[in-house]
């Protein structure tokens, strides 16, 4: 099965995250983001982090293990003003 891989980087620091929840790289980093992925996300069906303006939806909350668990905490993590950004996205 291929996955998505995000390389995310806060400061110096980068790691990468795949699609299926494993993290490699720098240990800080890594440790820093498995502790938030372990946490609860709320998404909306249009817009991901926030509703598009003028629309009325009913948020999803999802969680480790749900199947697109890992990409919406990675776009909600690398929200724009965030100190997390992601720099890369590949497919393994």
């Amino acid at each position: 099965m291929t996955l998505m891989v995000f390389t995310v980087a806060r400061g110096e620091r980068v790691a990468e995250v795949c699609e299926d929840g494993s993290i490699a790289g720098d240990d800080d980093l890594a440790g820093d983001l498995r502790e938030r992925l372990s946490e609860p996300v709320t998404v909306y069906p249009t817009g991901t982090v926030a509703p598009r303006p003028g629309e009325e939806t009913v948020p999803l909350e999802v969680r480790p293990g749900d199947g697109r668990y890992v990409v919406a905490r990675i776009r909600t993590l690398c929200a724009p003003g965030s100190e997390y950004q992601v720099t890369d996205v590949n497919w393994r």
